[in-house]
């Protein structure tokens, strides 16, 4: 195990990245998990599949995509969730064990005393009261608890960290680490400004993938979990089937969805009053990002916007799943480096 990690307690995904010699190594789980009682044979039928599950009392919880896999051949089981809207759910009792559960399989106990893990949060969120107070300080807990030091920036800015957006400065020379980076995320969309890493607006909204099923499994009388599954297999931007209400509800909210965040990014690029010279990159990232076509979409929603920023060019990242997690690994990596020179200077000074 690496002593530099990057963790993301995402909605929709918990995932880890470290570093293994030159190679970044990932894992993502599915943030979910289903409860299932306790009968004669059902920890060996568990252990048999291969399912990662908690046993608390005389009861089962099956985490991730076999969580998923159980919820959709057994209506009647319900999908829990961890986390809701970026942050802890608070009518989920059963967060912390699944949450703990998550953490140390991915990553372990600490290798030392300098071992780092660097997390994120959301920015603030602008259409509801969300504190993330609390969410931070259980987050960082989990992590002391594994005898890790803990590292916190803000979603979005990992995206800058991973993505390396470049401005191109009017006398012609390069500001790496300079643009907009947007995540969008199961319970938000996080937004982040920076100039040279550095973050000059930072925000969040309720309207992310979550939200995005949530309104078209209503408008559609189409099960959740149906919705998500369409959504993940089926959806291209490219080539939507109109015929399809699933599919025809999933591009328009996607629509929505997309004008909110820029439109809303704009009013706050406003308030500040930054001024650049020079056209932004924009880079995408995050899972709710993942269908087909969604760049082209995203460029034909802002195409028709009015922002107070010029626009260089959308890039999408390659990998948009793990865009997050790879940024906060990045974050982790410089963290760990200082705090070695800082223990490095004292051993120095200790030796006169």
């Amino acid at each position: 195990m690496s002593d530099a990690i990057g963790v993301d307690f995402g909605t929709a995904f918990f995932q880890t990245a470290e570093k293994n010699g030159s190679n970044i190594e990932s894992q993502s789980v599915r943030n979910v998990f289903v409860e299932i009682e306790e009968t004669g044979d059902i920890e060996q039928i568990l252990i048999q599949n291969e399912w990662q599950y908690i046993k608390d009392n005389n009861k089962y919880y099956i985490i991730g995509e076999d969580a998923q896999r159980v919820a959709k051949i057994f209506p009647k089981v319900e999908l829990r969730r961890p986390m809701k809207d970026g942050v802890l759910n608070k009518g989920e009792d059963k967060k912390m064990i699944v949450m703990s559960k998550m953490l140390e399989d991915s990553i372990g106990k600490a290798e030392n005393k300098e071992s780092v893990v660097c997390f994120c949060v959301s920015s603030e969120t602008i259409d509801a009261n969300l504190d993330n107070t609390f969410h931070k300080a259980r987050l960082e807990g989990m992590v002391k608890r594994l005898g890790y030091k803990p590292k916190c920036i803000e979603e979005g800015l990992a995206v800058i960290l991973a993505e390396r957006p470049v401005l191109i400065e009017s006398d012609g020379s390069e500001s790496p680490y300079s643009g907009i980076g947007i995540s969008f995320g199961g319970g938000k969309v996080n937004c982040v400004l920076a100039y040279k890493g550095l973050p000059i607006i930072g925000f969040s909204c309720k309207r992310g993938g979550d939200y995005v099923d949530k309104m078209v499994s209503e408008q559609t009388d189409t099960p959740l979990v149906q919705v998500i599954s369409k959504k993940e297999s089926e959806l291209d931007f490219n080539n939507i089937d109109f015929d399809n209400d699933t599919i025809f509800a999933l591009d328009a909210y996607y629509s929505n969805m997309i004008e909110y965040v820029f439109k809303n990014f704009a009013k706050k690029f406003q308030e500040v009053k930054s001024q650049f010279d020079s056209p932004l990159e924009i880079v995408l990232a995050g899972g709710t990002s993942m269908p087909k076509g969604f760049r082209d979409k995203v460029e034909e929603v802002v195409r028709d916007l009015d922002l107070p920023f010029e626009i260089k060019e959308i890039k999408q990242s390659s990998d948009p799943r793990n865009s997050v997690v790879k940024g906060l690994l990045t974050q982790a990596i410089i963290t760990q480096k200082k705090m070695n020179k800082k223990e490095n200077k004292r051993e120095k000074e200790a030796d006169f």
